[in-house]
């Protein structure tokens, strides 16, 4: 079998050169591609060298360097010897008695010898691509130098301004050893090939998605599943840093642990994939890494591993123990909430918004036995009836218009064996109700659009911001779904009736975010927090809270002597009580003088809305925070307000 020729690119612009590597190569088994460019100006048509496919680059030191860095075939250096230099700077000797030397990123040592032999300064000048080398010229010509010894690079530089120049001759035994490592390294390079293709042939054969990586994380491989899940090219992704390929990837984790992770949930584009990372070891030493990954739709593996990878990252963030506070009556509070952790029964949590009904739910979770499993929560206020459904129960593909390829799981499978949060349970529709009451009841569940029940093992923690005796009073709230939600049950009381607790959490929001901005807490007069602690807060510790992040900001960027009188009149705009202070006891006032300051109160509250709404350019979430409630809250009082148009 009769072997192919060699394609071979050399950068040399000596015409000698050129022509004895020409005659040398006439007898071998090699195809010459010549240019006549050296060190970065060479390293464009070497890329474009590369892709018509030469196998191997050849130039001489410097340039050969920088085409190292560069391509990824292999790069051969012409070599330099001892004896060449030392002919190649007697013959500069004849010339001129001050000689320049360039030399690619580092000296040359030993050259005292040298000078004594020759009779010669030699003067070295380092540089790292051609314009240093343009600039080392120049200044050697101006420091006196007569000649100059090189490459065809130092030649052109040196004739453009009048240097004289002497070549570093390369013998014909070098050319000729030189253009026989090229071919042994071109085929070693063509075995390789072959030997990568049979094993490419292999893990296409795959149906799992496959991308390796070396030690620096790029890609060396991607099998045709991996493609296909990506959406991209072969060439697209050679080369690339594996994040830009899977942004979530712990693929760099594994290089530095050199320990494998399996069974990781992760993401390409819409579909959900089960990862798994391994290191490849070479002597204990990660040269690489490899992720296999599968859609979930083809997993065939027990529905319990395909929950918990589903939930992972659905976990408590707040503990009960880290609410702030000195009152009896929030003690009382906690304490009945460590109580019913011990419990796998349905407690129902009641709090104007802004109480933290949510934190009570994950403290509770938290000390309960299901810690160690999700804890999934949903705002069914926020989302209309047809999405509320699929999330809370899921879907199959197909179900509906723009459902997701594959189906998605609903938040009751996403929390089995952990804790579901219902936030404002009051405002789930009627037909939700009867479903949510059957999921109670029985503990399962059926997608939207399927015909197949999965068993969960769920508690629930449900939460509303009024007592839920005005819903079922008002025929919104189903009877039998109260009954099962009314188990255990908390009251957290609002803000306004534990004011002892507003001086410590005010002090804790502020050195909170002091602490964050990294300055020095600022400290508010004593007659000011008694203001605060006559204040009604509608918007509770979520107000206080922001309500601090503003005293923090101003008073420490643009602190005046009257700022706190401005921030406290700004916050006394919006109050649930007439004048911004707790409500007192007084006299029933007459139905008339009640409907009258009612009306004066709703206008009020909207001018306030509104005047937020456009100072937010109408952005709710942004609009809720500047008024100190929820997005919900802010959503009901527009919609009540005739403003949700």
């Amino acid at each position: 079998m009769s072997i192919k020729k060699v394609n071979v690119g050399i950068f040399a612009s000596s015409p000698s050169l050129t022509g004895r590597i020409q005659t040398l190569s006439a007898h071998r088994q090699v195809r010459i591609h010549f240019n006549t460019q050296g060190l970065d100006e060479a390293i464009p048509i070497a890329f474009e060298m590369e892709r018509k496919g030469i196998e191997v680059a050849v130039g001489r030191r410097g340039t050969a360097h920088l085409l190292r860095e560069n391509l990824r075939i292999p790069v051969i250096s012409f070599p330099h010897r001892s004896l060449d230099i030392l002919i190649s700077l007697r013959a500069a000797a004849k010339v001129g008695r001050r000689v320049l030397f360039p030399v690619f990123r580092q000296e040359m040592t030993g050259i005292a010898i040298i000078e004594d032999l020759l009779d010669i300064e030699l003067v070295q000048k380092i540089y790292q691509d051609t314009p240093s080398l343009e600039r080392a010229i120049a200044r050697a010509q101006r420091q006196g130098c007569e000649v100059v010894v090189g490459g065809g690079v130092t030649q052109r530089i040196a004739e453009a301004i009048g240097l004289k120049f002497v070549e570093i001759r390369t013998s014909d035994e070098d050319i000729a050893a030189t253009l026989d490592n090229a071919v042994s390294v071109a085929l070693a390079g063509r075995d390789q090939k072959a030997m990568a293709q049979r094993y490419r042939s292999i893990i296409d054969a795959a149906s799992d998605g496959i991308v390796a990586v070396d030690a620096r994380g790029r890609v060396t491989a991607a099998n045709a599943a991996a493609l296909k899940a990506l959406q991209i090219g072969e060439t697209e992704a050679l080369g690339q840093p594996v994040h830009t390929l899977l942004p979530d990837s712990p693929m760099p984790q594994v290089l530095t642990s050199r320990t494998a992770i399996h069974d990781r949930l992760g993401q390409i584009r819409d579909g959900r994939f089960i990862f798994n990372h391994l290191p490849i070891l070479l002597d204990g030493e990660a040269i690489g890494a490899v992720s296999t990954f599968r859609d979930i739709g083809n997993v065939m593996r027990t529905e319990n591993v395909v929950r918990r990878s589903l939930s992972a990252g659905l976990v408590a963030k707040y503990k009960l123990k880290e609410l702030v506070h000195v009152s009896p009556a929030m003690r009382d509070v906690v304490e009945l909430g460590k109580q019913y952790a011990r419990t796998d029964s349905t407690v129902l949590v009641i709090g104007e918004t802004g109480t933290g009904k949510e934190i009570f739910a994950q403290g509770i979770h938290d000390l309960s036995r299901r810690t160690r499993f999700p804890f999934v929560s949903i705002n069914c206020a926020a989302l209309p009836e047809q999405l509320l459904e699929s999330e809370l129960f899921g879907h199959e593909e197909g179900a509906f218009t723009g459902s997701k390829r594959g189906g998605k799981p609903g938040r009751f499978e996403l929390a089995h064996q952990g804790t579901i949060f219902l936030d404002e349970i009051d405002s789930t529709p009627e037909a939700m109700q009867i479903r949510l009451l059957r999921v109670l009841q029985e503990r399962e569940v059926m997608r939207v659009g399927g015909d197949r029940i999965t068993p969960v093992d769920v508690r629930v923690i449900a939460a509303a911001s009024r007592d839920l005796s005005a819903a079922l009073q008002e025929g919104t709230f189903r009877p039998d779904l109260f009954f099962r939600l009314n188990v255990l049950r908390i009251q957290i009381p609002p803000l306004r009736q534990r004011q002892e607790d507003i001086p410590v959490l005010i002090e804790f929001f502020i050195r909170m975010f002091s602490s964050r901005q990294q300055i020095e807490p600022i400290r508010l007069p004593p007659g000011y927090v008694d203001r605060l602690q006559q204040y009604a807060w509608p918007g509770n510790v979520r107000q206080l809270k922001n309500f601090a992040e503003r005293l923090v900001l101003n008073c420490s960027l643009r602190c005046r002597p009257d700022m706190l009188e401005v921030l406290y009149h700004e916050l006394t705009q919006f109050s649930g009580a007439p004048g911004g202070t707790a409500p007192a006891a007084t006299h029933p006032a007459p139905a008339a003088f009640k409907a009258h300051v009612r009306e004066k109160s709703l206008q009020n509250e909207k001018a306030i809305i509104l005047e937020a709404l456009r100072s937010t350019r109408y952005r709710l979430s942004q609009t809720a925070e500047e008024l100190g409630i929820s997005r919900t809250t802010l959503w009901r009082k527009m919609k009540a307000l005739g403003l949700d148009s």
